[in-house]
């Protein structure tokens, strides 16, 4: 058998990459370090997660070998030809639950938890017809699917789904209402009204003894909120009555969710309407809502506890607030004129903000500080890119992602000419010639990543190799 050092120089490959796995396995924490830039060199789709490794992962017995995995292919969509750019020829569709749902023009939401044993996946809408799927597939036993809301049942499509941390439920919205289910069962744990109202009715429910359509801005009504006595009286009447008439789909005010570490809270914050909101995970009871005239939007953040709340306010700033008592306790002003995303460190002290400044069509982010002073940094604005990628489509605006690992923020972009992850540091560390759905897990360890094929990333296999140590 060759020697780990005789297999690191050897060209990658699936057999060299096998046997490579089995040395790994066997080394201790110093020993990994000191491979660890050799085996970063190799690209990350040429360090796929073996089956023995996944196995422990999707257990939850992550150990310190799975940080030099770069992917594990979960599955594959079943979607139209022409739909997407590849840039390698696709593996034939494998025979797998996701056949029983509908993703012929692909998907428009992912979501998954730490151990990334399922994928929730939100369909794209045919709009001549139905609505998107939305359904939890299993990556470990993959026959196996639970439907949150057939596309059949309603007419528009999700565009951010998120997983609470401890994996326990699955939220997102679609025609306005915001969508809470549990994850295992796929039963609806409670719905709220966040948008201006949806589009035409589907069944009997959603009209009156009259026969007539209900209007779905007057959340005080029963079927707005599955239990009445838990909403304040004083947040029903902040959401009551605004945006009358029209319909609200995704991409017409696109909402944005982030849950607290702890998983006990869950903000909402919309892009075209402002309405920012913090309500409680389990029953969707509203704890805050930000008044109108404060001019509030997406995209939101929730500290560990859900003390604070961060969201956007108009020309770019950041605004930190109490949940609690509603209290601004800092407001930033970025040099972003748009910010799609935002990521709160888990010590609460900084903001990473991702979006663009005014024309300029490049990715740009600001690392923020949340002292009394609310201490601006540079721009990060990553200079080389393997795909062309602009910021100006609203596929940018609804492709942005950010997240604050261990180590640090990472920003997600993606649009019609391609994808790509960058650091605070901004150096790009993956990028793809296609528009890519994303998702980062809870515990901020991988990415999950749509297009024709479903693959994990894992956020420490993409890091770029520091030089090699001495050994001995």
């Amino acid at each position: 058998m060759s020697s780990l050092d005789e297999l690191l120089k050897a060209h990658p490959t699936k057999q060299i990459w096998h046997e490579v796995c089995l040395f790994l396995a066997e080394l201790d924490e110093e020993g990994l370090d000191a491979v660890a830039p050799r085996v970063l060199a190799w690209p990350a789709q040429q360090r796929p997660m073996p089956d023995d490794w996944w196995a422990r992962w999707t257990a939850g017995d992550v150990r310190p070998y799975h940080s030099l995995a770069g992917v594990r292919h979960l599955g594959h969509l079943d979607v139209a030809d022409g739909e997407s750019v590849v840039g390698e020829e696709t593996e034939e569709a494998e025979e797998s639950g996701l056949d029983e749902a509908y993703f012929y023009h692909g998907a428009t939401a992912v979501a998954a938890p730490s151990d990334l044993s399922w994928v929730a996946l939100g369909a794209a809408a045919e709009w001549h017809h139905n609505g998107g799927d939305i359904a939890r597939w299993d990556t470990v036993e993959k026959d196996r699917l639970t439907w949150f809301l057939n596309g059949a049942d309603y007419h528009d499509e999700p565009h951010d789904m998120q997983v609470s941390p401890d994996g326990r439920m699955v939220v997102t919205s679609v025609e306005g209402r915001l969508h809470a289910w549990t994850a295992e069962t796929g039963e609806e744990m409670w719905t709220f009204p966040v948008s201006s109202g949806s589009s035409a009715p589907h069944d009997e429910d959603d009209l009156d003894d009259g026969g007539e359509k209900e209007d779905e801005a007057d959340f005080a009504d029963e079927d707005d909120f599955d239990d009445e006595d838990d909403l304040d009286d004083d947040d029903e009447d902040d959401f009551e009555g605004e945006g009358e008439g029209e319909g609200s789909l995704g991409m017409d005010d696109p909402v944005r969710i982030g849950f607290s570490g702890d998983g006990c809270r869950v903000a909402i914050g919309t892009c075209v309407s402002g309405r920012v909101a913090v309500m409680e995970a389990d029953t969707g009871r509203v704890l805050l809502t930000v008044p109108a005239e404060q001019q509030a939007f997406g995209p939101v953040a929730l500290d560990v506890n859900g003390r604070l709340l961060v969201h956007t306010s108009q020309e770019g700033r950041v605004v930190v607030r109490e949940v609690d008592s509603g209290a601004v306790v800092v407001t930033a002003p970025t040099r972003l004129s748009h910010v799609h995303a935002l990521a709160l460190a888990p010590d609460s002290t900084a903001v990473f903000a991702l979006g663009r400044v005014a024309d300029d069509a490049a990715p740009t982010a600001q690392l923020l500080s949340l002292d009394p002073a609310g201490t601006v940094g540079e721009l990060i604005r990553p200079t080389e890119f393997p795909v062309e990628i602009g910021t100006h489509s609203v596929l940018a605006g609804a492709g942005t992602r950010a997240v604050w690992t261990d180590r640090g923020p990472y920003a997600f972009v993606s649009t019609g000419n391609g994808s790509v992850l960058f650091d605070s540091t901004a150096r790009t560390l993956w990028a793809d010639p296609n528009r890519q759905i994303v998702s980062f897990t809870p515990d901020g360890q991988a990415m999950v990543t749509v297009d024709e094929t479903i693959e994990a990333w894992f956020l420490a296999g993409l890091a770029l190799p520091e030089p090699p140590r001495a050994i001995g």
